[in-house]
């Protein structure tokens, strides 16, 4: 193997599909290789540190386990591998939950090869690939490619709150309820893993979200 070509791993507990994407991945041209595959987490954690792997493909759904923490275990052990999501399943929820925990891309399984092998280049190369209806979604320029996605709403409440705002005053500010505001915060404390709003502050500002009141 041409030792520029781009090392591929696949997590998926479908045969066919794990040679569809080898037979995909065979020629010169596609500049990215297969070098590995397993049809659980389990494995594909002990076999991915083995394989100098540089793109992860990881269905959503694996048997028995949770898409989510499929993903952040992931993340939280290589977050610098870039992971694309890979399943027949197309709907924006799913694509909002997995970009919101780290996902780098989503493929739908009836991309045509040319796409699969585009994004993979492209996330490679350090791209967050958000498809249209995911745009109100903010990657901010300077935090790393697996952070945390919030709306610009959230964004707003979190740049409030660190400015010394109540909730009260956040949505007096916004034209909302409190309890609308204490709804959205809930949202953003699960996304960050933050356990209580001064907690959330710490990470948005760590992270570059808002500014230091």
């Amino acid at each position: 193997m041409n030792s520029a070509m781009l090392r591929v791993f696949m997590i998926d507990d479908h045969p066919a599909m794990l040679q569809g994407i080898e037979f995909m991945l065979s020629t010169p041209e596609d500049r990215a290789r297969l070098v590995g595959a397993s049809s659980n987490m389990a494995e594909a954690m002990v076999k991915i540190p083995t394989l100098d792997v540089q793109v992860i493909l990881l269905d959503l759904f694996i048997s028995h386990d949770h898409p989510v923490s499929n993903l952040k275990d992931l993340k939280s052990v290589w977050p610098g591998i870039p992971v694309i999501i890979f399943s027949a399943e197309n709907s924006a929820w799913w694509k909002q939950t997995m970009f919101s925990s780290g996902a780098n891309a989503f493929l739908d399984k009836i991309s045509d090869n040319e796409m699969i092998i585009n994004t993979i280049l492209r996330v490679a190369d350090g791209s967050v690939l958000l498809p249209a209806e995911l745009k109100h979604l903010v990657i901010p320029e300077h935090s790393p490619a697996n952070a945390t996605m919030l709306t610009r709403d959230e964004l707003e409440i979190g740049k409030l709150m660190s400015a010394g705002l109540s909730i009260k005053e956040i949505a007096a500010n916004l034209s909302k309820s409190p309890s609308l505001i204490e709804k959205q915060l809930r949202f953003m404390r699960m996304k960050t893993d933050s356990h209580s709003n001064p907690e959330l502050i710490r990470v948005l500002i760590a992270r570059q979200l808002v500014p230091i009141a």
